[in-house]
């Protein structure tokens, strides 16, 4: 996992990105007092805990990283948990993105599409900064690999933000696992346009 430490505090925002994406498609988002971690790019799955020693964490995870930050940060205690477009089992017939269709983003491996289901329809000068993993297709594999394997969810969700225009995971199977939990907004699958802040995100 690739880490950025953006501003360090001691009320630290760890922000688990989804696939492809980096710090970059956040950087509009107001800080606050908050500190910012971000982590991208699951090429490989080693997370050092070590730098969120005496922090208090609000966990933000989006997408791919909602699986990876339940991966991650099991045993961590956390101020809030909060989930966007995700679930913690990533891959599953139930509660994730389909076996067999998470495997065909793979064998017809097309990332611009990718990134046109994620903006649908967003002004690209909105996004024309952004960059993305340049090894998006070793990603995609490497989840494909892990994400697929049995788990068990770590984490006590606070919250789970479900977007009604999501073409990447399937809002229901998302709504269905987060329940009570859920907020629906409407939104594409990238939903950090929806905030000015990410006070906006975690204070509940």
């Amino acid at each position: 996992m690739k880490i950025d430490l953006i501003k360090d505090a001691k009320k630290l925002i760890v922000l688990f990105l989804g696939y492809g994406f980096d710090k970059s498609s956040i950087s509009h988002l107001e800080l606050g007092d908050y500190g910012l971690l971000v982590v991208s790019d699951y090429s490989n799955l080693s997370f050092d805990r070590e730098i969120l020693a005496n922090k208090d964490i609000y966990l933000i995870s989006w997408s791919m990283g909602v699986w990876a930050a339940n991966l991650a940060l099991k045993n961590t205690p956390l101020k809030v948990a909060i989930a966007i477009n995700g679930t913690p089992f990533g891959i599953d017939e139930k509660y994730g993105i389909k076996k067999d269709i998470f495997y065909k983003s793979i064998s017809e491996f097309d990332f611009e599409s990718f990134k046109k289901l994620c903006f649908l329809g967003i002004n690209e000068q909105k996004f024309k900064d952004f960059t993305f993993n340049k090894n998006a297709k070793i990603e995609l594999i490497n989840l494909y690999k892990n994400a697929i394997l049995p788990c068990e969810n770590a984490i006590s969700w606070d919250r789970a933000y479900i977007s009604k225009r999501d073409l990447v995971f399937d809002n229901r199977a998302v709504l269905e696992y987060f329940k009570d939990k859920a907020r629906i907004i409407n939104a594409p699958h990238f939903i950090f346009f929806n905030f000015k802040s990410f006070g906006e995100i975690v204070e509940i």
